[in-house]
């Protein structure tokens, strides 16, 4: 099995690349890329399932990837861009979660969407601040500004 997975946070995309391994500086916009092993065979080192990332992108958009093998579960935040690469005998479980581009969306969240944020909002995060509220209408009517075109 040779896969790859190029996975883009910013643009909240999964797309299957070729030679991603060799491509991986390429792909993650970093000179010297970053290869976390999510799997490996002992027995066989050509077989691993990594993803290959930009270690100074910690400031950017980030994705979770969550895989399963025996029962257990693994799971990786990656800041920035991401190719998920599955090489050599890889078990049938992990080949499953990686055999489709469809497949892997189900494995990748983004975080950062309307209802992830409300959930750190009230998972009691130590640095969680109640979003801003709008203030009650007075009754009184708003004043519009308008420009100079007269367009709003």
């Amino acid at each position: 099995m040779f896969l790859f997975y190029l996975i883009d946070p910013l643009s909240r995309s999964i797309e299957k690349v070729s030679d991603g391994f060799d491509r991986a500086a390429e792909l993650t916009n970093s000179d010297a890329p970053e290869l976390d092993t999510l799997w490996a065979d002992p027995s066989e080192p050509d077989s691993s399932v990594d993803v290959a990332y930009d270690p100074d992108a910690g400031d950017q958009p980030a994705f979770r990837l969550r895989l399963s093998h025996g029962g257990n579960t693994t799971e990786r935040v990656v800041a920035g861009r991401g190719v998920l690469m599955a090489c050599g005998a890889v078990p049938d479980d992990i080949a499953q979660q990686m055999s489709t581009k469809e497949a892997v969306q189900t494995a990748v969240d983004f975080p950062g969407s309307r209802s992830d944020i409300a959930e750190w909002l009230t998972s009691g995060a130590p640095d969680a601040r109640a979003p801003a509220r709008r203030s009650a209408s007075s009754g009184h009517p708003r004043k519009h500004r308008h420009s100079a075109s007269g367009r709003r």
